[in-house]
């Protein structure tokens, strides 16, 4: 088909926009960047050239805006991207110039802002930024527009397409400057980017045709062709593209006629967009090869919003008879796993007045679940952060962690708000850990009522054999049981940190341990998935991708109903998630009776001394409230997801056109379960589940054993490659520098105890790997037996953090390990099954060993470890059973 012209006959009364956001300033030790400035002027050109522009003056808004301040912050750019989402109905336009960087692993492009700050905080490094993956995409996914364009001129640009996951049937072109990896130069103050700069001309020059977003692509594919980017790399641009084609600009040629103005315009009213020109640079640029820099840019023509500083926005009206009035705008802070939902709620909120224009604006954004408990236990901070950080470096920082001050907060449970409003401790801070830099409760959290709700289940492949009388009132314990009795399965559920039904879920699973230890749970889970996903969606994207080993076939997930419910859609149906194969088998909802039922609360939350708008902000968020709970079109956008909706505060029956009624959940759900609710110590609970989670986790306490007897030697077990002493200096790499860790050998004189070769605690990775290069094999037996046991002991010596992880590598060639006598073997078993656990993975360098029954796998068994011989990738395995007590990347 044609492609989309904004100009043409059906599109030319809508609302076109483009949002330019140019960040020229920075704080710290960002290098500022003068050619944005250039930059934003031949964007603006570009986009409303007489003869060729697609756009007017009047559509444009810029960040900063034209004689406001030169700073610019994530929440007025966030707020722009918010109404351009909400008001554009044709083509949509953000261009953003600026730093970009990425994480270590080159995820996650966040772009920097003025005050933008990277911190040591591996969870979350960047501050005052915005993440394109968690952020910028899922803002304009949602948008109403008929095409979306996004251009990122910036180091790291091509970063950005790993994330890019439009809506279906959405049209969205994403181009960036350089591929994946790649930064790019700075650009010179008087032309701009060189990019930009050959943006420019491709879309003022075009001849012959419309210049499309197929043809620029190519356009500028062979102008970058003679530049290098930095370091040297080739200079290749890259682009996706979701939907058939948007045309850009006209072709340059004879002037036009002009077209009518729109009925009610006044006649001959034109607004001229003032130029803007370069401040003259404070200091030369440093040369390129020596700037630690990274710039990005972000292109997207949308409608909308002129943003004044205090982080209200004026939103320009569809027609040019004026502009609407600023709306109220309403800040809700969702779960992770509610965050669709919510946002189509959102979207669907009807508070216009007579003109059109939105009385109500809402801003939908989430956090961590524990995040959020945290901020709001110590909402002072949003206002006051610590000035100083303890030197653990955890540093609640809720404009961090969480962004924005709610106004509204729906969690997925009522648990999280008892926690976030228990008295004293037994909420967080960070939900369940105490700090010395807490700040305190500046709000009032007000419970209005459930807006829908969901169970938490169970989902078992259908392939899989349990009992159908599991399937609802009884324990989650019980429900394992009887799965394992009759097959092999792994239990995953998503990180409990991140969402609360994780959470929820972890507390029930931590009681059905067979020793009672977390870290038995959680060493089995990262031995089947790590990292785990953050929300339920996630966990079952990474099953459906099909590359874990069948692990899709073999796993059974706690998650919320509704989740399973979308993910047991046939391909094609509406609802099945984009990312759902076939490679994902049907699953079964079974109802554990001791999972509380998520109730969605929807929670109201008023700010001391935050008078000046209070009365008309309360009287919006309870018509929000009011609304989504009574609207049928409201209910429909939770119902359509897999949500049950609200019967009289009650959890109603799926109704025939929900998905949980759909051919493909018939057998799946259950139509009427039981109602659960937290206990009314649900806030203790929950935050020494978090402690314990914390704690299974690391750091750990890993002690090697080594055979270093001389019929090791003998065999050239010993040294040199795939040796004992090469396979444990490799394991180490899965070793941090919290971690304890230490070396013994055990061949030693008979009556003497074994050889230390390095001490059990905290160690450098270069000293140890020293240390066992130089060992040498000794003229005696092995004494497996007595270095067992003394081993066993030193692990479980330490007690202070119960849940810490434990783990005993055994090294040896079988010979000495199988003369161990069978009453010491009984003996060495039993302790093995001990607590606190110690996990025992033995590694047999020649086969026999792990034969079932014999001495190895009985030790693996009664310890939950494993046994290793040459039929395995030892030096693999064994660095993954290292890595499940560790906390990586030794020094």
């Amino acid at each position: 088909m044609p492609p989309y012209d904004a100009r043409g006959e059906a599109n030319r009364a809508k609302r076109h926009r483009a949002v330019l956001i140019g960040v020229e300033h920075y704080e710290g030790a960002r290098n500022d960047l003068p050619a944005v400035a250039t930059n934003l002027r031949l964007m603006r050109e570009a986009l409303t050239a007489e003869r060729t522009g697609m756009l007017g003056p009047d559509d444009l808004v810029e960040v900063p805006a034209d004689g406001g301040p030169a700073t610019v912050d994530p929440l007025r750019v966030r707020a722009a991207l918010t109404a351009a989402r909400e008001e554009v109905t044709g083509l949509l336009v953000v261009y953003f110039a600026g730093h970009g960087i990425v994480r270590p692993d080159g995820s996650d492009l966040n772009l920097m802002f003025t005050g933008s700050r990277v911190t040591r905080d591996r969870h979350h490094p960047f501050v005052d930024t915005l993440s394109w993956r968690d952020d910028i995409m899922p803002e304009l996914r949602y948008a109403r527009a008929d095409w979306v364009v996004v251009i990122l001129d910036c180091c790291f640009a091509g970063n950005a397409l790993w994330a890019f996951s439009p809506a279906a049937g959405q049209n969205f072109a994403l181009l960036t400057a350089a591929e994946p990896g790649v930064e790019i130069p700075p650009g010179d103050p008087g032309t701009g980017t060189e990019f930009t700069a050959a943006l420019h001309r491709l879309l003022t020059t075009g001849e012959g045709e419309p210049v499309t977003f197929t043809r620029i692509v190519t356009g500028i594919r062979r102008a970058m062709a003679p530049y290098k980017a930095v370091d040297g790399h080739p200079w290749v641009p890259d682009e996706r593209r979701h939907g058939d084609d948007v045309v850009l600009a006209l072709a340059a040629g004879p002037e036009p006629p002009r077209q009518p103005p729109r009925d009610g315009a006044p006649k001959g009213h034109t607004r001229r967009w003032p130029r803007l020109s370069a401040p003259a640079l404070p200091h030369r640029l440093l040369p390129v090869l020596v700037r630690r820099m990274t710039r990005t840019t972000a292109l997207v023509l949308a409608g909308v919003a002129v943003l004044a500083t205090g982080g209200t926005w004026y939103l320009l009206g569809g027609s040019a008879e004026g502009a609407c009035d600023s709306p109220l705008e309403l800040r809700v802070l969702t779960d992770p796993d509610l965050r669709p939902t919510v946002q189509k709620a959102a979207d669907a909120y009807p508070r216009r007045d007579a003109h059109g224009c939105r009385t109500v604006g809402i801003n939908v954004y989430d956090a961590k679940a524990t995040d959020a408990v945290s901020a709001l236990r110590s909402s002072s901070l949003w206002q006051e952060p610590p000035a100083v950080c303890p030197a653990s470096g955890v540093c609640p920082r809720p404009q961090r962690d969480v962004g924005a001050q709610p106004d509204v907060w729906i969690p997925a449970a009522g648990s999280a708000w008892q926690r976030a409003t228990a008295e004293g401790a037994g909420g967080g801070p960070g939900g369940g850990e105490t700090s010395t830099s807490t700040g305190r409760s500046v709000v009032k959290l007000d419970r209005l009522g459930s807006v829908a709700y969901t169970p938490m289940v169970l989902g078992v492949p259908d392939t899989m054999s349990l009992p159908q009388s599991l399937q609802t009132d009884d324990p989650l314990g019980e429900i394992i049981t009887g799965l394992e009795a009759a097959q092999e399965v792994e239990i995953l559920r998503p990180d409990p940190e991140g969402t609360e039904a994780a959470l929820l879920a972890t507390d029930a699973l931590y009681a059905t341990s067979a020793d009672g230890h977390a870290s038995t749970v959680e060493q089995g889970m990262a031995g089947a998935l790590r990292p785990m996903p953050s929300t339920a969606r996630e966990l079952m994207c990474a099953l459906a991708d099909g590359t874990h080993n069948d692990l899709e076939d073999r796993a059974a997930v706690l998650v919320p109903e509704q989740t399973l419910a979308q993910f047991n859609l046939s391909a094609g149906e509406t609802g099945r998630p984009a990312c759902a194969t076939e490679a994902l088998a049907h699953r079964v909802a079974h109802y554990p009776s001791d999972v509380p039922m998520l109730d969605l609360p929807f929670v109201r939350v008023s700010w001391e001394g935050a008078d000046r708008d209070a009365v008309a902000r309360r009287t919006a968020v309870e018509d929000f409230y009011e609304w989504l709970v009574t609207d049928r079109a409201a209910q429909e956008c939770f119902t359509d997801d897999g949500f049950r909706g609200v019967d009289e505060g009650d959890p109603a029956p799926p109704g025939d056109d929900s998905v949980l009624r759909s051919e493909d959940n018939t057998t799946a759900v259950r139509e009427r379960i039981p109602t659960t609710g937290p206990n009314a110590d649900a806030s203790a609970s929950l935050n020494e589940t978090l402690s314990r989670y914390r704690g299974a986790l690391g750091p750990g306490r890993v002690l090697y054993l080594l055979d270093n007897s001389t019929s090791v030697a003998d065999k050239r077990l010993w040294d040199g490659t795939g040796g004992a002493k090469e396979l444990v200096a490799r394991s180490m790499g899965s070793l941090g520098a919290e971690d304890s860790y230490g070396v013994w050998t055990a061949a030693v004189a008979p009556g003497k105890p074994v050889t230390e070769l390095v001490g059990l605690g905290p160690n450098t990775g270069a000293a140890v790997r020293k240390a066992v290069a130089g060992a040498g094999a000794a003229a005696f037996d092995a004494r497996i037996g007595a270095g067992l046991r003394a081993a066993l002991t030193a692990l479980r010596g330490d007690s202070t953090v119960a849940e810490q992880p434990r783990l005993l590598v055994l090294v040896t060639d079988g010979e000495d390990f199988e003369d161990v006598g069978k009453s010491e073997q009984a003996a060495l078993v039993t302790d093995a099954g001990r607590t606190p656990p110690v996990r025992i993975v033995t590694v047999s360098l020649q086969d026999g060993a792990c034969a079932p029954g014999r001495f190895g796998d009985r030790l693996a068994v009664a310890s939950g470890g494993r046994c290793l011989d040459p039929g395995d990738d030892i030096a693999a395995e064994l660095a993954a059973e290292v890595a499940k007590a560790g906390t990586g990347d030794a020094e």
